[in-house]
C-alpha cells in the first residue's frame, strides 16, 4: 500500500462530503435537517442509521457501527484504512497524485498466478476466434450484429476441439494444477480435458476487472446452449455481476444501473449505445450482487426476459433489491423476447423506447399477480386479492397504499370494508427498531460515567473547556475516557477547533472511538459550551471519587484493630467529609 501523508488524509476527509459518499452504497433519506438511511450493517428495515452532515459522522442508532466516512467506507468494503482513503479519493474526486496501481488492493501470489493463467487463455481465446475452425461461430456473431469493436470490447473468443487450450497453456509452461484451480480443464476418464471446447467465450471479471471466469455458448443444438465456470478460489457466483466493472463508472453518470439476465443482453444495449448495463448470467440475484449494484447507484432497473421465467425472477431480484433500501425500476417487456431478440427483430431503437417504458415495484407486482389468477373464477380472485393485499400493506409509501387499495377494489369488486387493508404504515419494524434503542438508552449509568461523558462533550466544543479541564481536574477516571481526553487535548495542539471526524481516525482502539460517537451524537448531553456545565460536572465527578474513598475508608476501619491506624484512617474521613461538605454547599 502507498504511504499517504496526515495532512493528505485530513485533507480528502474535509472534501468528501459524506452524505454524498454513503449514498454512492446506499439511499440515503432527507426529512428536514435529518439525513437517514437503513443500516446496512445489520437486518434494517427503517432508517436506523442517522448522518450528522455538521460533524460529518454517521451511526446507527441500533447495531452501534457509526464513524467518518472512512470508517463507512471501511465497514461497507470490508477493506484496509489506505484502501478506504483511497476509494474516497476517488469518489469524491479528490486528485491524488497515486500510480494507478495504488487504486488496486493488493492480491496474494498464488491470486496473482490464477488470474495470469486466466489473461493468458482469454488471449489464446481471442486469437482462435480468427481461426478457420472458428468459420461458423465467426459467421454466427456477424449474423448477431456482434462488430468487430464489440467482440474486441468484451473480448470474445472462440476454444475449439482437441483440447487446444491446455495445449496452449502447457507449451507456455503452466502445469495442470493451475488450469484445473481455474476450471479451464477438468478430470475425466479419458484424462485432462478442456471445459469450454467448440464454444464461443465471454470472459467474466470481477469488480476491479481481473478474469476470474468464462460463460461459453455452443452452436450445437444437442448440448447445453451455455456453460460458466464451476466456483473456484476466484470465481463465487454469486458475489460476481458479468460486466460491472465496466458498467460501474457509467451506471454512476447516469443515476442508474441496468440489470439484465445474460451476456448477449448485455451485449445487445451495448450495439445501441448504453453502457451501465450488468448482468446476473441467469442466477437467482443474490444480496451481494444487489450490494454491487448499490455501489453503482441507488436506482436499480430491472430488464429480465418478458417470458414466464424472466418475470418470475424479476420479482423475487426486485423485491430483494427493494428490501434492502434499492429505488427499483422495472421495465415494461411486453414482448415475450430478451433484449438481444428485440434488438436483432426490431433494431437498436426498440431497446431504447423499451427501457423509457419502466414501473414501479408495486405497479409490476400488480400486473404480474393479476397474470397468475384467473379473476373470472371468484376462488382465484378471492386469492389475488388477499396476495395482493400482502403486497399493499408491506409497502412503505402511505400513497402508493391507498391508491392501490384503491384499485384492487375496483378490479375485484371487493369493497375496502372486505379487503380489511391496513392504509397505515407497517409498525412492525419501527417497533422493534424502538424497543432495541430504548432498551440501550435505559441501560443504567452511574453520576461518575455521566459527568465524564458531559466534560468531554464539553471539551468536543471548546478549547477553552479543555484549559479548564486540566486546570482543574487533569484526568478521568475511566481508563476509554482518559484517553479520549489525551486524543482531545492533542487535537488541540493542531488546531482552535476539534474536528470529531478527524478525532476518529486518531483514536486506535474501537472502544475510544465507540465512546467519541455515543458522545457526539447523545442528545441528553450540553454540546455547546458552558462554562457552568462543565465546573458543575468536574465538581459532581470530584464529589463522586470523594464520596468513593470515604465508603473505602469506613470499610478499612470495619477491620483495622491498631490504634494509631484507625486514628489516621479517622482522620482522613474527617478531611474528606469537609472537602465532600464543600462540594454539597457548591450544589447547592
Amino acid at each position: 500500500m502507498p504511504r499517504i501523508s496526515e495532512e493528505t488524509i485530513n485533507d480528502i476527509r474535509r472534501n468528501a462530503d459524506l452524505v454524498d459518499v454513503v449514498s454512492h452504497y446506499i439511499p440515503v433519506q432527507r426529512k428536514g435537517r435529518a439525513v437517514k438511511a437503513v443500516c446496512p450493517f445489520h437486518d434494517d428495515h427503517d432508517p436506523s442509521l442517522s448522518i450528522a452532515e455538521d460533524k460529518q459522522i454517521y451511526k446507527c442508532f441500533v447495531c452501534g457501527n457509526g464513524g467518518n466516512v472512512f470508517t463507512f467506507v471501511q465497514n461497507y468494503e470490508k477493506i484496509g484504512f489506505i484502501e478506504s482513503v483511497i476509494k474516497v479519493a476517488e469518489l469524491s474526486n479528490y486528485p491524488l497524485d497515486l500510480p494507478k496501481e495504488s487504486f488496486v488492493p493488493k492480491v496474494d501470489s498464488r491470486k496473482s498466478s490464477l488470474y495470469k493463467v486466466m489473461n493468458e487463455a482469454i488471449s489464446f481465446m481471442k486469437f482462435q476466434l480468427n481461426s478457420v475452425s472458428a468459420k461458423q461461430y465467426a459467421e454466427y456473431l456477424n449474423q448477431r450484429g456482434m462488430s468487430r469493436e464489440l467482440i474486441e470490447r468484451f473480448d470474445v473468443g472462440f476454444n475449439g476441439p482437441d483440447d487446444q487450450l491446455r495445449a496452449f497453456l502447457k507449451a507456455k509452461g503452466y502445469e495442470d494444477s493451475l488450469m484445473l484451480a481455474c476450471n479451464l480443464v477438468q478430470l475425466t476418464q479419458s484424462g485432462v480435458r478442456d471445459v469450454f471446447y467448440q464454444r464461443i467465450t465471454f470472459p467474466i471479471h470481477d469488480s476491479l476487472g481481473n478474469p476470474i471466469g468464462f460463460t461459453a455458448r455452443t452452436l450445437n443444438k444437442d448440448a447445453p446452449k451455455y456453460i460458466n465456470t464451476n466456483e473456484t478460489e476466484i470465481y463465487v457466483k454469486g458475489h460476481v455481476l458479468y460486466n460491472y466493472h465496466r458498467a460501474k463508472q457509467p451506471a454512476r453518470t447516469a443515476g442508474k444501473v441496468i440489470v439484465t439476465e445474460g451476456v448477449m443482453d448485455v451485449i445487445a444495449f451495448a450495439k445501441a449505445g448504453i453502457d451501465n448495463v450488468t448482468a446476473t448470467l441467469g442466477t437467482a440475484c443474490t444480496k451481494e450482487q444487489i450490494r454491487l449494484m448499490m455501489q453503482c447507484s441507488k436506482t436499480i432497473c430491472f430488464c429480465y426476459d418478458g417470458d414466464k421465467a424472466g418475470q418470475n425472477a424479476t420479482v423475487k431480484a426486485a423485491k430483494l433489491a427493494a428490501s434492502m433500501g434499492a429505488h427499483v425500476e422495472i421495465v415494461r417487456n411486453t414482448t415475450g423476447l430478451d433484449p438481444d431478440e428485440l434488438i436483432e427483430k426490431d433494431g437498436k431503437e426498440s431497446l431504447r423506447a423499451l427501457l423509457k417504458s419502466t414501473m414501479t415495484l408495486m405497479e409490476f407486482m400488480f400486473e404480474w399477480l393479476k397474470s397468475q389468477y384467473n379473476l373470472e373464477n371468484y376462488s382465484e380472485k378471492k386469492q389475488f386479492a388477499l396476495r395482493m393485499k400482502e403486497e399493499i400493506e408491506a409497502c412503505q409509501d402511505d400513497f402508493d397504499r391507498q391508491n392501490f387499495t384503491h384499485q384492487l377494489s375496483l378490479l375485484t369488486g371487493f369493497s375496502l370494508s372486505q379487503l380489511e387493508v391496513n392504509i397505515t404504515r407497517p409498525q412492525k419494524q419501527e417497533s422493534v427498531k424502538i424497543n432495541r434503542l430504548q432498551k440501550r438508552l435505559s441501560m443504567p449509568m452511574d453520576g461518575k460515567t455521566k459527568a465524564e461523558r458531559q466534560i468531554l462533550s464539553q471539551m468536543l466544543t471548546s478549547r477553552q473547556a479543555c484549559e479548564i479541564f486540566k486546570s482543574r481536574l487533569g484526568f478521568l477516571i475511566n481508563d476509554v475516557s482518559q484517553k479520549c481526553a489525551m486524543i482531545i487535548i492533542d487535537a488541540y495542539r493542531k488546531s482552535d477547533v476539534c474536528d470529531i471526524a478527524e478525532l476518529l481516525d486518531s483514536a486506535k482502539e474501537n472502544e475510544v472511538k465507540q465512546l467519541l460517537l455515543d458522545i457526539s451524537s447523545d442528545a441528553t448531553l450540553i454540546n455547546s459550551f458552558d462554562e457552568e456545565v462543565l465546573t458543575g460536572s468536574i465538581r459532581r465527578l470530584k464529589r463522586a471519587m470523594q464520596e468513593e474513598k470515604l465508603q473505602q475508608i469506613n470499610a478499612q476501619l470495619r477491620q483495622i484493630k491498631n490504634p494509631e491506624s484507625i486514628q489516621a484512617l479517622l482522620d482522613q474521613r474527617n478531611q474528606l467529609q469537609i472537602e465532600l461538605r464543600g462540594y454539597i454547599d457548591e450544589e447547592q
